[in-house]
């Protein structure tokens, strides 16, 4: 899974639009044979939602054992660019009951809500995560539509994680 290595904002626009960027247009550094040996093709679109979720939980995977073996680095855009990937996961699992008369925004505002919830359900700060959000989206993004989904996404990611552990990613106090 190539798609588990974070490069900077070019890896985050391949999970954003599902791989519709392709992986070797970016400047990744990774030998042709890794990514010909690829589980799920980098350079093509997610062919289903089985696929995006395999990318997810190998990117999940690897995010959890770089912060246990205390690699340098943030988690903060690899865990944005694994929500997309699961938000894809969970777009394609939910696309049968979706109104075919819905926007064309709703993929994307499931996709940007769940970016955020996966961030925050980590880093606990919904208000800082959805402004990541915002500011790392591209100009044309309507995010007067997106980000009131992204933030209700984040604050119920921030509950639902402090019933289920009251530690925290990260130390907020000394």
């Amino acid at each position: 899974f190539p798609q588990t290595m974070f490069w900077g904002e070019p890896s985050m626009q391949c999970m954003v639009d599902g791989q519709c960027t392709p992986f070797s247009a970016t400047p990744h550094g990774i030998p042709a044979a890794m990514m010909q040996a690829a589980i799920v093709n980098p350079n093509q679109p997610f062919a289903s939602g089985s696929a995006a979720l395999q990318v997810g939980l190998a990117k999940f995977s690897a995010i959890a054992l770089a912060s246990a073996a205390k690699f340098p680095g943030g988690v903060i855009f690899p865990l944005l660019s694994n929500g997309a990937s699961l938000g894809h996961a969970l777009v394609s699992a939910l696309g049968p009951v979706l109104p075919t008369a819905s926007s064309s925004l709703v993929p994307p505002m499931m996709i940007m809500s769940f970016m955020a919830a996966m961030l925050t359900s980590i880093t606990r700060t919904p208000a800082a995560s959805v402004l990541i959000l915002a500011f790392t989206a591209s100009g044309i993004t309507p995010l007067s539509v997106l980000l009131p989904g992204a933030l209700m996404a984040s604050y119920v990611s921030v509950w639902v994680s402090e019933r289920l552990s009251k530690d925290s990613f990260f130390s907020y106090s000394e």
